[in-house]
């Protein structure tokens, strides 16, 4: 059980987005009895990469339902600080896969003492600094 839970872009775009593959997964994971005592966290590079798509298309229901979801699962938002900057940069030093994006979704994660980084990047894995579990093992959690 964690307690606090950082949730990568990608799980938040099945959940919305209805993913086929993912979908129930998520659902399962968010509204499960196991997480209500959990504190959902994301970041401000979560905004930036689910709502770059409806902006462009002019899509207001999707940029609504993103906020809306935001505010109803309590999700705590995480603004990019200098810290999490440097602790992002660290991990880059570190890590030469890591994309600028995810190393400050991660520093994220670890500024913030987060029990768990939801992702579905198996490469996310290897980044030893915080405990990454895969959308893909969530099969079965409400069960």
């Amino acid at each position: 059980m964690f307690f606090r839970i950082f949730f990568d872009t990608a799980p938040i775009i099945y959940f919305l987005d209805n993913s086929p593959l993912y979908y129930k997964r998520m659902d399962d994971f968010i509204f499960s009895d196991v997480n209500d005592e959990s504190q959902f966290y994301t970041s401000t590079i979560t905004d930036l990469e689910y709502l770059t798509r409806p902006y462009k298309n002019g899509d207001k229901e999707k940029i609504e339902n993103y906020q809306s979801f935001m505010k109803f699962a309590d999700f705590k938002k995480i603004d990019i600080s200098s810290e999490i900057a440097q602790i992002a940069a660290k991990l880059r030093g570190k890590h030469d896969f890591l994309k600028a994006q995810d190393s400050l979704q991660l520093a994220s994660c670890i500024f913030y003492k987060c029990d768990a980084f939801l992702t579905n990047d198996r490469q996310l894995l290897q980044v030893n600094e915080v405990h990454s579990v895969l959308v893909d093992s969530l099969e079965g959690v409400s069960e």
